[in-house]
């Protein structure tokens, strides 16, 4: 599976759940949307943490680079090494 099919499914089962949401993609703006939220993040966070073994920090902490599941992915990838399309 690929790192952002890992993302996209954790945000369509746990962040969406049992919402009537349309098909999600890469690009899609999930902050400005409202697809996630503050507490949103924090549980992605958290399970990007657990799932890659990787820390994020304060300073990676930002909205930019949890906009879409795209910008997240990239993140996860710089942080892990791991190629986007893996």
């Amino acid at each position: 599976m690929k790192i952002n099919e890992f993302i996209m499914n954790f945000i369509m089962t746990e962040l969406l759940a049992g919402q009537s949401s349309g098909p999600l993609t890469d690009a899609d703006p999930l902050i400005d949307s409202g697809i996630i939220d503050s507490f949103g993040i924090m549980a992605l966070m958290s399970f990007l943490e657990e799932k890659f073994s990787i820390q994020i920090s304060g300073d990676e902490l930002r909205p930019e680079n949890f906009d879409s599941v795209k910008t997240i992915s990239s993140l996860v990838a710089k942080k892990t090494g791991l190629i986007l399309d893996a």
